[in-house]
Order: structure tokens, then C-alpha cells, then sequence
């Protein structure tokens, strides 16, 4: 899912197709002011960074899905095409990305249709507790959905040119065989 900001408003895109969860205005979003820095040219790691306040059981969903995901970059070129086409390279992009677990506030609101938010351009990733409850096959595909936003594609209606949030999974599920 994308989160846009247009006007001051902090829209919210469902993953489940929907063309919007949610609209929050003027309310905080999570604090992402104290992120650690990354950049492609980071130290490589086998683990994907995870806030130490991600609830366990979805810390191991991550950990799981993010082994199947960066399999799928490593095994299948036109799984690391979708981000080639964003100029951007799969492994560095999700390696670069910072997982928390969603707000009280964002899980009450967007994550009976999501299951997880980013914003385009951005490294947080914000998982929803019910990550914890989907298969890893499942977990991987949402992972590279949500990393093709930190490489930069964009998702419709915040992008009029982009491609709503199922379509997204779509070309994911064919692209990574997942």
C-alpha cells in the first residue's frame, strides 16, 4: 500500500484493491523523524532490519518472508526486472528497508485492508499485526509490493498514471511466481 500526501491530507491505499482505506487529516503519523540512514551502498546483511517494537510473531513472518522474497529476486530475472524498471536493484532496495509495526491509531484504520503501508520513495514499512497470520509465499509478495514503493512506483489514485494496489500484487505474483 502507498501512502500519498496531497494537500496536508495523509492518504491511505488499500492493498486489498480498494481505492482508498482511508483518509487521516491532521492527525500524527508515526514517528519515522529518528530512522536509521541507509543507502545502496550499505554494508550487505542476511536479515532485514526490523524495530526492536515489532510485535515477535510478525518479526518472524518478516524474517521468513524476507528469505522467500530475496530468493525469488536471486532466482528469477524478471523479478529483479520490476525493479530494474524503477532503476533500482530488488536485494538493495529491500535490505535498505526499515520495518515497523504499525501505530495503534493506523491499525484500528487501515489494517482491515492492508497489510502493510509505505510511502513512495521512502525506506519505513509499516506491517500491520495480521503480517504475522499469511504464509510467507504471501509475506514475500507484500514485501517486494511494498519495496517497488520505496524504489518509487507509484499507486493509483495518489499517482493518476499508477496501477492500484491489486494490480501491484498481480504483477508481482506473475513476475516473482509467487
Amino acid at each position: 500500500m502507498d501512502i500519498g500526501r496531497t494537500g496536508g491530507l495523509l492518504v491511505i491505499i488499500g492493498m486489498l484493491g480498494a481505492p482508498a482505506t482511508a483518509v487521516i487529516a491532521g492527525e500524527p503519523h508515526d514517528r519515522i523523524d529518528s530512522l536509521p540512514t541507509t543507502s545502496a551502498a550499505a554494508p550487505a546483511r542476511s536479515s532485514p532490519w526490523i524495530s526492536s517494537k515489532m510485535p515477535a510473531p510478525v518479526r518472524s513472518r518478516i524474517e521468513a518472508s524476507f528469505q522467500v522474497a530475496i530468493q525469488r529476486l536471486v532466482e528469477v530475472p524478471e523479478c529483479r526486472a520490476l525493479f530494474a524498471d524503477l532503476r533500482a536493484e530488488g536485494r538493495e532496495i529491500l535490505f535498505s528497508t526499515l520495518y515497523y509495526p504499525a501505530s495503534v491509531a493506523h491499525e484500528k484504520r487501515l489494517c482491515g485492508g492492508a497489510w502493510g503501508y509505505t510511502t513512495v520513495g521512502s525506506a519505513p514499512t509499516f506491517l500491520c499485526r495480521k503480517f504475522s497470520r499469511i504464509s510467507d509465499r504471501r509475506g514475500a509478495l507484500i514485501l517486494i509490493h511494498e519495496a517497488l514503493h520505496h524504489a518509487g512506483m507509484g499507486e493509483w489514485p495518489n499517482d493518476p498514471k499508477g496501477l492500484m494496489s491489486k494490480a501491484i500484487n498481480h504483477l508481482v505474483e506473475d513476475a516473482c511466481g509467487l
